[in-house]
């Protein structure tokens, strides 16, 4: 996962605990922490993140590929 430390800081967690086949459902998934993803892309790459493309996110992984997805369009 290219996205791993940032995705930790979003979730509030220790960046060993983020791991491709978790479900984000099972952490703290919540307006708050979509809000300080959203933040975290644009500060960093610049890049908007389609926040409808959230509802479809199960796992780490899917959010890790959202990420790298946004960053190269």
């Amino acid at each position: 996962m290219k996205h791993k430390q940032l995705i930790a800081k979003s979730f509030n967690e220790s960046i060993k605990n983020i791991k491709e086949g978790l479900q984000v459902e099972d952490y703290n998934w919540d307006s708050m922490t979509k809000i300080n993803i959203i933040t975290s892309i644009d500060e960093k790459y610049k890049k908007t993140i389609d926040h409808r493309k959230f509802k479809k996110i199960k796992t780490f992984k899917d959010l890790d590929n959202l990420i790298t997805i946004t960053i190269k369009n």
